[in-house]
């Protein structure tokens, strides 16, 4: 997206916060359900990315293709963020920060809350999820929310759309993000082997028909661990942009007109917001 694309949907954002300037947010039942994190924009303050952290990184970028975010809100005051990635473009992965939120001491705005989380637990393939690193915190005002978006601004100034979504949607994502994980990892691991005895065939033996054949195998084995990853199908979805820039109808959303003649205009993922 161009700055002043970004520009633009910023105002619109602003446009959307000032119709709901004096509502107590955080106080409304209708906030807690599902989400998926559509827009994010980095406040002048703001160090990294505020949605994945380092995932999100140009290097986190090139090892973790980031195929899902999430920010959930559960009753009474439970908060969990999601980053769903594959690992090279294969291997399936998630990680996740869990923890609760509340006011922020001195502040009773209604809309702003801190949120304390425990150290991320990161799993590959489905398998058991790791706690690694340390806890971390955030404060985020709910500037906007209505039936379908939350908009959150981050005391460092990052902006974010979070769409809302069913809980069929969500437990389909978490399906459709997982998919082929423990045949993947075989496929990789069977791939991995074969290269490695393949290469010292190579150099040990005078004949290049069979280390080649070993070798091609090894190949054979990362194509199909690619063809798994997605079950052999392309999701309608499955080209997922990266978080940063809205789809059309999401601008469509946020510039068309209120039904009073109006115009509609941080977790989040790191602690740096």
């Amino acid at each position: 997206m161009s700055v002043d694309d970004r520009e633009t949907v910023n105002k619109e954002i602003e446009a959307l916060e000032a119709t709901q300037l004096s509502d107590r947010t955080c106080e409304n039942e209708g906030i807690f359900g599902f989400y998926d994190v559509s827009y994010v924009s980095v406040g002048k303050n703001q160090v990294g990315n505020p949605a994945g952290g380092r995932f999100r990184s140009p290097l986190g970028r090139f090892l973790f293709k980031t195929i899902g975010l999430e920010q959930n809100l559960f009753a009474p005051n439970r908060i969990e963020n999601r980053v769903a990635f594959t690992v090279l473009g294969c291997l399936p992965g998630e990680v996740t920060l869990e923890g609760t939120f509340g006011a922020v001491d001195g502040l009773n705005d209604g809309r702003t809350v801190k949120a304390d989380f425990d150290p991320p637990g990161i799993s590959v393939a489905g398998g058991p999820k790791l706690r690694i690193g340390p806890k971390s915190s955030v404060v985020l005002s709910t500037t906007y929310l209505d039936e379908s978006v939350r908009l959150g601004k981050g005391s460092r100034g990052s902006l974010f759309v979070f769409t809302r979504k069913s809980t069929e949607q969500h437990a389909r994502d978490l399906r459709r993000w997982g998919v082929g994980g423990l045949a993947i990892a075989i496929m990789l691991l069977t791939a991995l082997g074969l290269g490695i005895f393949g290469v010292h065939q190579f150099k040990t033996t005078k004949s290049i028909l069979y280390p080649a054949t070993v070798v091609a195998s090894s190949l054979i084995s990362l194509l199909m661990a690619y063809v798994l990853r997605d079950g052999g199908i392309v999701a309608e979805d499955a080209d997922l942009a990266q978080v940063g820039e809205l789809t059309q109808e999401q601008k469509d959303f946020l510039t068309k007109g209120r039904s009073d003649g109006q115009a509609k205009g941080e977790n989040v993922f790191s602690s740096q917001t």
